[in-house]
């Protein structure tokens, strides 16, 4: 169940290169994973490690920048570093191209990155692929307090009611990744993000090959999962360069637990050509279908009385239409809310678009400059059949359809110049956003007089028999950035900059039904979110050739969310409806933080080690707090003032015998990451002082272990990994929670030789949740509650077998 109506909802030939790919699942698991080379030397030291990059794979399109020799390697700051982040002036970590082929096809890229530390990463599934379920954080902040961008370019808040960008998983297929990385503290001035409190998750594209080539993969397994991938690179095809690649991914599993399928169809395409020896011009496009049929949100309530498989009742209509008069037959009525866990259906639909345009330049051995212009369109509906309504044919269920569409235009444009010591950069960028969402409402059948439509079926609202209530958004987004980096020694470098935002956002009304909403006018407004000087300073200091410090300070603020009544969980001020309530919400502050760190790295041919320190200092925090049923979601925007982060994280990846011939495939990672976010005030609302100064942050863990034990020799490969996590609390004061769990993952590979024009052909085996761990994998999809339980979890899926066959051609 969601959230009242919801929004939802390689290679190569030498010649040619296929990839052929069986896995028992779209599904993924990290358990392929190879965790040991999360935290490793750099690939100039030699190791064999996950870092490293296919012979024949591409790089991402952002070139390395001009350096003095003596200094280390890493890419610029609003780039990846490569896994433990050697040389970086603040903590940024990635997953390698390798990491992600390690992983089964339809891996969410976010996934993976949940294996580093600092990051945590919750789904319902074991493939983070099921979008409502799917939550990241990193150092306590959720996903639509980082930023996000694809080779550069914005993709907005994550989670689920994405209303400024684009969902990770929906803008480019997972083989087409180069990397993926994080700064897990804040994120660099020249990040293009209004939602970065904390760090930024980067994503790279792979460049198309220079040689004539193709990728095909084939997969299957658990769920009746189904999943066809296919890519082919043009190869050189003048003597200017001018190469393309185009590839289409399809994609069918059954849910874990209920009825349903999900489903993905997606295709990229990308063209690089060169313009002389100096500059280059690369398009990118991506197109996108998706569907979920969701699972029943929980309580503990509901899984502590009818157990973890308890769903909605789709496609059992009889069962759902004698809920909804009270007759019930699953046990609803021993809950505390009978009513509440008694939906038919539930599901979200989305169609993407989304492509860029990208030019760069070496005007000079010293001035570069780059352009970029996007444009971006996602269509939505999320429908779920409800007992709180009726038809106006007297059927006691009501079908509700969430409809949303998403428009950004924007560019972006920066240059670098070096000079002596120094290397200047600036930068600007501007979006334009418009944003319509909706609430219309549909007759279901009298029993036995017809059936519902499908959970994927997309709706005519011309069908619908009232607009309920109708919002449109349109927000400007103007931000600039400047920086310096200034090389002090061979050993030590110092970065400073700041970046300006401004970002306003004004709505209309395209509807409103008082009968439905309860207010006769809905409110309107205009709010601005600006500040011109929010500034960061960072350094890094090698003082030997195996061992490194550095330190990074910054200033951010995200801008104002824009969800009207359907927002829910969202913190926004057109959710509250009520006037009154909507004119004291206009006059709060955007949230702002201040983020420091400072951390250790060491790396040599037997262990690479992190260490890291950090605290965050937020003000202004807006939540929601979450009361009543899903489908009547109340929730009340709060600023509860100051929240206070004091946390540490460190890595070890042991590399026990790198000179063995044997075992010198042999590593060991471990992670360990401690966060106290504690709320530094009490707040007042209409029901009275809510003391909760100094109780944890909802949702997100004190503590988090990950181990994973792997062993490669010659074309064979087997890891073991495992994360612990602590428990996680359901309620602002501390009173209910979701235990702690232990999740382990098994995996396995073998990579045979050529065979004519095949290249490689491998096999995976992979094994979710091994010990069949029963556990709660979401937390606060629906938002939370002052205190108590509430139905805003989702649980974990069991075991789950994946099996994978690649071919090269």
């Amino acid at each position: 169940m969601t959230n009242g109506p919801r929004m939802v909802l390689h290679g190569c030939l030498s010649g040619f290169r296929i990839r052929l790919a069986f896995s028992t699942s779209v599904a993924v698991t990290l358990a392929t994973c190879a965790m040991p080379f999360v935290s490793c030397a750099a690939p100039a030291r030699g190791k064999g490690t996950g870092t490293s990059i296919p012979a024949r794979a591409s790089t991402p399109d952002a070139a390395a920048p001009r350096r003095p020799a003596s200094s280390p390697a890493p890419r610029p700051e609003a780039i990846t570093v490569v896994g433990n982040g050697r040389g970086s002036l603040r903590q940024m970590q990635s997953a390698s191209r390798t990491m992600l082929d390690n992983s089964a096809p339809g891996t969410s890229a976010l996934k993976v990155l949940g294996q580093l530390p600092g990051v945590v990463f919750t789904s319902a599934d074991p493939f983070g692929a099921y979008e409502w379920s799917a939550r990241i954080y990193s150092r306590g902040f959720s996903e639509n307090q980082l930023g996000f961008t694809l080779d550069g370019i914005p993709l907005g808040e994550q989670g689920y009611n994405i209303y400024n960008g684009l969902s990770t998983t929906r803008a480019v297929i997972t083989e087409n990744l180069h990397d993926t990385s994080i700064s897990q503290g804040a994120a660099a001035v020249d990040v293009a993000s209004t939602s970065a409190l904390g760090g930024a998750v980067s994503l790279h594209t792979l460049m198309p090959s220079d040689m004539a080539g193709g990728l095909v993969e084939q997969t299957f397994g658990s769920n009746s999962g189904f999943r066809t991938f296919a890519r082919v690179d043009s190869g050189r095809l003048n003597g200017s360069g001018t190469k393309f690649s185009a590839s289409f991914t399809d994609s069918t599993i059954d849910k874990w637990k209920g009825y349903g399928t999900n489903a993905t169809q997606q295709v990229n395409f990308k063209f690089y050509q060169p313009l002389g020896e100096r500059s280059s011009l690369t398009g990118y496009f991506d197109w996108s279908s998706h569907q979920e049929v969701d699972n029943q949100d929980l309580s503990l309530n509901y899984i502590h009385t009818l157990g973890t498989r308890v769903d909605n009742y789709y496609p059992n209509y009889a069962a759902a239409y004698d809920a909804a008069l009270g007759i019930y037959t699953h046990g609803e009525n021993l809950t505390d809310d009978p009513k509440d866990v008694s939906y038919y259906e539930s599901s979200g639909l989305r169609k993407d678009y989304f492509a860029y345009l990208t030019f760069k330049s070496d005007i000079t051995d010293n001035l570069d400059v780059n352009a970029s212009f996007y444009y971006s369109n996602s269509a939505g509906l999320s429908t779920f059949t409800s007992p709180y309504g009726s038809s106006p044919n007297g059927a006691p269920l009501q079908l509700q359809g969430y409809t949303l569409d998403v428009s950004r235009i924007g560019f972006l444009a920066a240059a670098g110049y070096r000079i002596a010591h120094n290397h200047l950069r600036a930068g600007v960028w501007y979006e334009n956003n418009q944003f319509n969402n909706g609430l219309y409402l549909y007759q279901d059948p009298i029993l036995g007089q017809g059936t519902p439509p499908s959970p994927t079926t997309w709706l005519n609202p011309k069908n619908a028999f009232d607009h309920a209530y109708g919002y449109v958004f349109n927000t400007n987004t103007f931000q600039t950035f400047f920086e310096d980096t200034y090389q002090i020694t061979r050993n030590f470098r110092i970065n400073a900059g700041f970046k300006s935002m401004l970002v306003t956002t004004h709505d209309g009304i395209t509807a409103n039904d008082p009968s439905y909403t309860g207010y006769g006018s809905l409110p309107s407004g205009t709010m601005t979110a600006f500040d011109p000087f929010l500034p960061q300073v960072s350094a890094n200091y090698r003082f030997t050739h195996d061992d490194e410090v550095f330190f990074d300070m910054a200033e951010t603020m995200r801008a104002f969310s824009q969800f009207g009544l359907s927002g829910g969980a969202s913190a926004s001020a057109w959710s509250v409806g009520d006037p009154t309530q909507f004119h004291q919400a206009m006059r709060l502050k955007p949230e702002k933080a201040w983020v420091f760190e400072m951390g250790y790295r060491h790396d040599d041919r037997w262990l690479s080690a992190l260490v890291t320190a950090y605290r965050v200092n937020f003000e202004n925090r807006q939540q929601v707090v979450s009361s009543g049923p899903i489908i009547q979601l109340v929730g009340v925007l709060n600023n509860v003032g100051g929240v206070t982060t004091d946390g540490a994280e460190g890595s070890l990846t042991l590399h026990p015998f790198p000179d063995s011939r044997i075992f010198k495939g042999l590593s060991w990672y471990n992670s360990i990451s401690f966060n106290r976010s504690t709320f530094d005030n009490n707040f007042t609302d209409s029901t009275g002082v809510h003391h909760i100064a100094g109780k944890l942050i909802p949702n997100y863990p004190e503590l988090t272990y990950k181990t994973s034990l792997m062993y490669r020799y010659g074309p064979a490969s087997v890891n073991v990994d495992a994360q612990y996590m602590s428990r996680r609390y359901i309620s602002y004061m501390n009173d209910a929670w979701a235990p702690h769990n232990w999740v382990m993952n098994l995996g396995a590979r073998y990579q045979f030789p050529g065979y004519g024009i095949l290249q490689h052909i491998s096999l995976e085996l992979n094994v979710y949740n091994l010990l069949n761990a029963d556990y709660i994998g979401t937390v606060g999809e629906q938002g939370n509650p002052i205190s108590g339980d509430y139905q805003t979890m989702l649980i974990g899926a069991p075991r789950q077998y994946f099996g994978t066959v690649r071919a090269e051609f």
